[in-house]
């Protein structure tokens, strides 16, 4: 009898995020996925449990890239009035490629069709929502630059529109002037 194959964490995500580009999150399986990552199937039920499980692992490999950038840009900001809101103007400075659209829209679908895909959506904006309103002197004011800015990268995930680099900077310049000008929850 041969030694199973062992696939890591990241190479799983892949298979998924290959999978998934193929045939969307409908028709996403553990089949599918275990085929692609040339494991067994029982290798992904001990992993992801099911399709749901699929999918959750996927976006919380997602959520933990997006991150791990997003700590980068926000060591630029520490100490910062408004850190949490500066951070996000700064993440969406760059356009979106076709790869991260087509990652948004999976994602979405899956909040469609999973609970538990869409309870960690949740959790991540409502931490931004939570942290951008603690952070703030103003607090409506900053939330209202918040809603903005997502209203900005909801149009492009979902394809309604696209900002060229030249309108996305003017946007997010004022978006910026008007977090700067907010003196944080500390009156700094």
């Amino acid at each position: 009898m041969g030694r199973k194959r062992t696939i890591s964490r990241d190479e799983l995500m892949s298979a998924i995020e290959r999978v998934a580009r193929r045939v969307g999150a409908a028709g996403l399986s553990i089949d599918a996925v275990a085929k692609e990552a040339g494991i067994s199937k029982s290798s992904v039920v001990y992993d992801c449990e099911s399709k749901a499980g699929l999918l959750a692992a996927f976006i919380r490999h997602k959520m933990a890239r997006h991150r791990e950038v997003f700590a980068e840009i926000q060591a630029r900001h520490e100490g910062k009035p408004n850190t949490m809101l500066l951070t996000l103007i700064d993440k969406c400075r760059r356009v979106p490629t076709e790869e991260e659209l087509e990652i948004a829209l999976l994602i979405s679908a899956s909040m469609g069709e999973h609970a538990e895909c869409r309870e960690i959506m949740r959790e991540v904006i409502s931490g931004d929502i939570q942290a951008v309103a603690e952070q703030a002197g103003d607090r409506k004011r900053m939330l209202m630059t918040l809603l903005a800015l997502h209203g900005m990268a909801f149009l492009e995930f979902f394809g309604f529109s696209r900002f060229d680099q030249e309108t996305r900077d003017d946007i997010l310049d004022e978006l910026m002037a008007i977090a700067e000008s907010d003196p944080g929850a500390n009156g700094d």
